[in-house]
């Protein structure tokens, strides 16, 4: 099971554990599969505290189910994003790892783009044995 580390605004999260996102939207697909989406949750929360479990990632110009915010505009090609992450299973680290605490005890610098798991061994070693909280 490989991942990528990645940053999401907090307002698409809230969205995303509503439910009312279904899809996540990036302007990359990785070279190699992956199965999951470590989320460094931006300003102002600043911290490591989501992991998402995707399905198919889906290239524009093939089309995604419409009802979900976003969906609609990405098979319109009214976004800059080429990629389509369909959102599987949500789920919440028991223990948000602050930004402080990443740079420190883990060298992490918030993805802009996005990072393998094997850039950050020992954290996702950390993230694959800590208690998670299944949100979906």
């Amino acid at each position: 099971m490989r991942a990528i580390y990645i940053s999401i605004n907090p307002i698409h999260l809230r969205r995303i554990e509503n439910k009312t996102k279904n899809y996540e939207f990036r302007s990359f697909n990785p070279k190699e599969k992956i199965d999951f989406l470590y989320v460094y949750e931006t300003v102002p929360t600043s911290s490591l505290k989501y992991i998402i479990e995707i399905g198919e990632i889906i290239e524009f110009p093939n089309k995604i189910d419409e009802l979900g915010i976003g969906n609609k505009e990405f098979n319109e090609k009214l976004t800059k994003y080429k990629y389509a992450y369909q959102i599987k299973h949500f789920y919440e680290l028991e223990k948000p790892i602050a930004l402080k605490e990443l740079r420190e005890k883990y060298k992490f610098t918030s993805p802009q783009g996005y990072a393998y798991d094997t850039r950050y061994e020992e954290l996702t070693k950390y993230i694959i044995n800590t208690d998670k909280k299944i949100i979906f």
